[in-house]
């Protein structure tokens, strides 16, 4: 499992960025829940989906320091 799939981390908006998961699952469930989230609360920016991939990478960089 991919934490944050390498060809959608360049997509920076909302609906491109969740389509790009569907086709690259399966992914971190954060990711999932995020894009689950954004069929009924259309109040999530851009900005929401950059803190997350934000969030991802500073995971994916703690996990790869504690080998």
């Amino acid at each position: 499992m991919e934490t944050l799939p390498q060809k959608c981390l360049d997509i920076n908006t909302v609906g491109s960025f969740c389509e790009c998961i569907v086709v690259n699952e399966p992914v971190d469930p954060a990711v999932q829940s995020f894009c689950n989230r954004t069929k009924t609360d259309k109040n999530i920016t851009g900005e929401d989906l950059a803190e997350l991939k934000m969030s991802l990478m500073d995971l994916e960089d703690d996990a790869c320091c504690d080998c």
